[in-house]
This record gives C-alpha cells, sequence and structure tokens, in this order.
C-alpha cells in the first residue's frame, strides 16, 4: 500500500520563480522528485515481492489553497480545463506567456465541497468554472510537476474567518491524503510588500527574522494555537500586514497528521521582507 499523499506549505516569493532556475526553485523540483509513478518498474518489484511499500506516488490530484484567491466564503474551482491566471503586473512578458496546462478535477471537488458543506452550513460553498490556476499554484506546480499531468482543484480562503476557522476547515479535509490528495498551500509567512529591498544582498529585516523564528519553532513544536494566534506576536503588524499569504500555511497545518514530523523544503529570505519557508509533512 502506498503512503499518504504528504501535505506541503510553499513560500512561492516573487511570480518571476516560474521562469527562473534557482536554490528555491530547485528545492521545489526535488521535493517533486520525490513521488514515482504508479506504474514504474520500481513500485511493481514491490508489489510483486510482496513488501509494503511507503514509497509516495504521483497523487491522484492536488488540492491547492492559494494567497492569491480569497473570497467572502468559500469557494471551490469546478472547472475540468483550468486557465493559467496571469494575475499580476510589471514583470517582463515572457511570464504571461507561461502556461500551465493541467487538468482539473470536478469529482474532487464536489468531494471538496461534499467535506466542508455540514461544517460551513447554513453558509453556501460556491462552485466555479470561473476560476482557474492562480500564480500563487503554477509558479511553483510547474516545478513539482512539469509536464502538468496531476489534476489542479483550487479552493478559495474565505478572508472574512479567523485564522483558527482555517484549521478546522484544513482537519475536515485532511482526509483527502488517504486518497493520494496532495494538499497545498501556497503564500508566505513573512510577506510585506511595502517593505521590500529590491537589492539580491539585501539582509532579512529583524522583524521578519523574529517572526519567522516564532512561527517555525511553533510548527516543530506542533504548537497551532501558537500560529492561529499570530496576530498577537510584536512583529505581526510587520509580517503580516495583510492575512493572505500566512493563512494557506494553516491549511497544511491543518492537514497534518498527529506526530509527522516537520520536513523543511526551502528556507531563506528575499528583498528583506518575504520568508521563502516551504515545509511538508509526511
Amino acid at each position: 500500500m502506498p503512503a499518504a499523499s504528504p501535505t506541503v506549505f510553499f513560500g512561492h516569493g516573487s511570480p518571476m520563480n516560474a521562469i527562473e532556475n534557482n536554490a528555491f526553485t530547485n528545492d521545489w523540483a526535488d521535493f517533486g522528485e520525490r513521488f514515482v509513478s504508479l506504474n514504474s518498474s520500481h513500485l511493481k518489484r514491490r508489489e510483486s515481492e510482496n513488501v509494503r511499500s511507503e514509497t509516495p506516488v504521483y497523487p491522484n490530484a492536488v488540492l491547492v489553497i492559494s494567497a492569491h484567491w480569497t473570497t467572502q466564503g468559500i469557494c471551490v474551482s469546478t472547472n475540468p480545463k483550468p486557465r493559467t491566471i496571469h494575475d499580476y503586473s510589471g514583470f517582463p512578458p515572457e511570464l504571461s506567456q507561461v502556461e500551465y496546462p493541467a487538468p482539473g478535477s470536478p469529482a474532487l471537488a464536489q468531494h471538496v465541497i461534499n467535506l466542508l458543506r455540514e461544517f460551513v452550513a447554513p453558509e453556501p460553498i460556491c462552485a466555479t468554472t470561473s476560476w482557474g490556476i492562480d500564480h500563487g499554484a503554477w509558479s511553483v506546480l510547474r516545478h513539482v510537476f512539469p509536464k502538468a499531468n496531476v489534476p489542479v482543484v483550487q479552493m478559495s480562503i474565505d478572508i472574512s474567518k479567523p485564522a483558527a476557522w482555517h484549521v478546522e476547515v484544513a482537519r475536515k479535509l485532511q482526509k483527502l491524503r488517504e486518497y493520494q490528495v496532495l494538499i497545498v498551500g501556497s503564500g508566505n509567512i513573512v510577506h510585506n510588500l511595502g517593505a521590500i529591498n529590491w537589492s539580491d544582498n539585501a539582509e532579512p529585516h529583524p522583524s521578519s527574522v523574529a517572526f519567522h523564528k516564532y512561527i517555525v519553532e511553533a510548527i516543530e513544536n506542533n504548537d497551532i494555537d501558537a500560529i492561529a494566534n499570530y496576530a498577537s506576536h510584536p512583529d505581526a503588524a510587520y509580517a503580516v500586514p495583510t492575512p493572505e499569504h500566512f493563512l494557506p500555511l494553516l491549511y497544511v497545518l491543518g492537514a497534518r497528521r498527529p506526530n509527522e514530523a516537520p520536513n523543511t523544503v526551502t528556507n531563506g529570505f528575499v528583498y528583506s521582507s518575504l520568508s521563502m519557508y516551504s515545509v511538508a509533512f509526511g
């Protein structure tokens, strides 16, 4: 039996990471290489030898919670052929020529809706074909799954809800991991565009470092309450001036299973006020 799919938070940083090869994108690609095809000779051999396999297999689908889709209430993309959304400005034209033609999965989208319907009632969950795959998703996934051969479904962030609520939503979704659904959160622990220093050798701001250290230590200690109460940290106003880039982390932590240790995928800062920390469980 294959292991349950992991769950992973990506610090996605600049949209330019979609077309660049750097330490962060290389680590994303390395994360993708941990998966093997269900039809691989390696997995077939293990099965023929009747050996229990904990080898991660290609997921049946990816569920992405991205900082770049916020709504009032929850929305789920049901589009079987989601478009590549170029939701940014001021970047080189070649970035907007990138397409990530992964299929959607209406079946997974409906499963997500079914899992959450009772929890959010009486509020409705909107199912929409108008959304596609935004850059918070495809800028990372094109390195993790460069063949775009894994179906992608996006779920929006209900920006009207408190942090702890998002953790509870994720706990309802945790079961998806048993069905080889890779749950992805994409944002940044520290994301302050107003304080960016565009110098390549910019040192991280002290408030970036202090808040990042607080959150990473809480992740390592599985202290979800401390993370959900992030706004009480003295450096939160600097590190998280708006919540949309921080909240995707909570979905990954809520989908974490007891005793799953964090595995750092990427780490470090860019432009003084962006944390590129990424972490996986399972």
